[in-house]
């Protein structure tokens, strides 16, 4: 019994030890792709939204998984390389909370879309978040070869999610994924809340 609590507080005092922390870009030591594509797996928010993103495209037609999977990578690379050659601002967490609230709520209440007005989202969220990373990496001094690691990334993520969503057929699941909807649409709430209180 002993020996197992002391086992339970040397591993604890070894995980909340201080180590070397990585504001932005994390160095991998494999090179800018790499970076890129551990700066977007280290960002839980992005995370969420990229999740949120393929929940939503999950439960649309086929054709409509289709276009988000190919246009909202292209949309964030567009967008992040934008950044790269002009000074944008960097005042978009009320434009990405207010998209993950309205896209969260679209997946908790089961939405369907036509196949336009779901490109147009998935364009417009993409190109959002693609802003958003682009002046964290600008920061970074990252190049045009750590964009191509993030939405690299982007494109993985969002076909494994809406193959999953896509394929489920299991009334459960399709609760899980409502759930899932309205925590997002809660966190994008949550963050209007933020964002506001942060501008006064």
């Amino acid at each position: 019994m002993r020996c197992t609590t002391a086992s339970f507080f040397i591993l604890a005092a070894t995980l909340l030890a201080p180590s070397v922390a990585h504001a932005h870009l994390v160095n991998s030591g494999l090179g800018p792709f790499y970076d890129g594509a551990l700066h977007l797996i280290l960002n839980p928010m992005d995370l969420i939204r990229l999740s949120t993103l393929g929940l939503f495209a999950g439960a649309q037609e086929p054709a409509a998984r289709r276009s988000v999977v190919v246009l909202a990578p292209v949309a964030w690379l567009l967008a992040s390389a934008a950044t790269l050659t002009s000074d944008l601002a960097s005042a978009l967490p009320l434009a990405l909370a207010a998209t993950l609230f309205l896209l969260g709520a679209a997946v908790a209440l089961d939405l369907r879309s036509p196949r336009i007005a779901t490109e147009i989202i998935a364009v417009t969220f993409g190109g959002l978040l693609g802003l958003s990373s682009g002046v964290e990496l600008r920061a970074d001094n990252a190049n045009l070869l750590a964009l191509v690691g993030t939405a690299s990334v982007v494109l993985v993520l969002l076909l494994l999610i809406t193959s999953l969503v896509a394929s489920a057929r299991s009334f459960a699941i399709r609760v899980v994924c409502r759930v899932l909807g309205s925590w997002s649409a809660a966190t994008g709430l949550l963050s209007i809340g933020w964002s506001i209180a942060a501008h006064r």
